[in-house]
């Protein structure tokens, strides 16, 4: 089955992380704190508006969408994150209001967050090679 891969639009964008939110299944535990309550309807609401936001202001982030060539089938996707010449800057994880149900609860995600990109912060500080990273996935979930 031949597979088609392309820039995906902002609908796209949403079913593609339904399908992310639908393969792990709430079984992911960085996942459902970074991200809380993907699976119901208001959560997975707040994590498109959050993604979205974050490729609305760092130009070196976009998506593509996975389409099966024979049926039109939208089979999955992937956020990429290619910074070339400058570093991102450090930052706090964020979320609209509503996003974690306390304090507590967002001050836990940031520091799960701080302790994936803390070590790979300080190599991208050392080093002078380009930065790629990737949020995806390509699966069907009935």
């Amino acid at each position: 089955m031949p597979y088609l891969v392309s820039p995906a639009t902002e609908p796209e964008i949403s079913h593609i992380i339904t399908i992310m939110f639908c393969a792990y299944a709430g079984r992911n535990e960085y996942i459902n704190v970074v991200f809380p309550e993907g699976l119901t309807p208001g959560g997975h609401a707040l994590t498109v508006q959050r993604l979205l936001f974050i490729q609305s202001v760092a130009p070196c982030v976009w998506w593509n969408k996975v389409v099966d060539e024979a049926t039109g089938e939208l089979l999955g996707g992937a956020m990429w994150n290619l910074c070339v010449r400058e570093k991102p800057p450090a930052y706090e994880m964020d979320g609209p209001e509503g996003t974690w149900d306390t304090e507590e609860d967002k001050r836990y995600a940031q520091a799960l967050q701080r302790s994936f990109v803390e070590d790979e912060g300080q190599i991208w500080d050392r080093e002078r090679l380009p930065i790629l990273g990737m949020f995806a996935c390509l699966c069907l979930c009935g």
